[in-house]
């Protein structure tokens, strides 16, 4: 075969693998499920030997099993926020002054039509990557665009399709990062910086509370704004089954940023305020 010959075939290649790329993200962005249409061949035929209506049944009854805990963690954590911010004065502490002021910073970037939609992508991507990883499968391919995205692997699972919107990415950047400078650095030391002839005092501390509040509003915003608009993920593992997980994990988490913003709660007040809960709805039941 001549040189010109294999030029002319790879090029004929890559224009069929633009082709195939371009049909993929209009699949995507018309709400298909492109996870599952990049499966191999014998992972969709092994999804059709399996009863797809058993599966669902089965995730529905695990739905409705994750109904009541879904209303205890939510009742534990607005049962810890009241009694901290009113017994406890949570309101005064830097965590959260400056953890509101990062979810307000972000509502006004939305209101401001501000929003980074391609960060989000990369986002939802990567969290997918990532637990293909730790599933043990493997990622063929990766893309991003102001489009769309798609994850190509050899695997799927609950995990995999539903851990965008179960993981805030970049609130798990930040715990890195601030894990990191807190090996460095003191984050409670407060620095005087120059400004307009004054001292402007700051603390890492600070700017850790704030980007948690800014990306885990990030997160949540665009978590109920894709749920709205895209949704295949949900329809793989079925709708309610997937909301009521979502719904618990995010609560779980919000329960772990404020333990973590407050100098007063721990996983001990958690425990019992979720024993008095459970036995008072225990003895509302039976």
């Amino acid at each position: 075969m001549s040189a010109t010959q294999r030029t002319q075939r790879e090029r004929a290649r890559k224009r069929l693998e633009e082709q195939r790329r371009i049909a993929e993200l209009r699949q995507r962005s018309q709400g298909r499920d492109a996870l599952l249409a990049k499966l191999p061949k014998v992972d969709r035929d092994r999804d059709r030997d399996h009863n797809p209506d058993s599966g669902r049944k089965r995730k529905f009854l695990l739905g409705l099993l994750m109904l009541p805990l879904c209303l205890l963690a939510l009742l534990t954590f607005l049962d810890l926020l009241f009694t901290e911010t009113v017994k406890g004065e949570f309101w005064k502490s830097e965590g959260f002054w400056f953890f509101g002021s990062g979810c307000v910073c972000w509502l006004c970037m939305g209101w401001l039509r501000r929003e980074p939609g391609l960060m989000y992508v990369f986002a939802h991507e990567m969290t997918h990557a990532i637990a293909v990883r730790l599933s043990g499968g493997r990622v063929h391919d990766m893309h991003v665009g102001p489009d769309g995205g798609f994850v190509d692997t050899d695997k799927t699972n609950t995990l995999i399709t539903l851990s965008p919107y179960l993981v805030p990415f970049y609130t798990g950047v930040v715990f890195a990062i601030f894990g990191l400078l807190s090996l460095l650095m003191d984050m409670d030391r407060e620095w005087i910086l120059p400004w307009f002839g004054e001292g402007l005092r700051l603390k890492g501390v600070w700017v850790f509370y704030f980007m948690v509040g800014l990306t885990w509003c990030f997160h949540l915003t665009f978590t109920m704004q894709v749920l709205q608009t895209e949704q295949s993920d949900l329809l793989h593992n079925g709708e309610f089954f997937s909301m009521m997980l979502i719904i618990f994990i995010n609560i779980v988490i919000l329960v772990v940023l404020f333990i973590a913003a407050s100098p007063k709660v721990g996983w001990s007040d958690v425990y019992e305020d979720l024993r008095g809960l459970f036995g008072w709805m225990w003895r509302m039941v039976f």
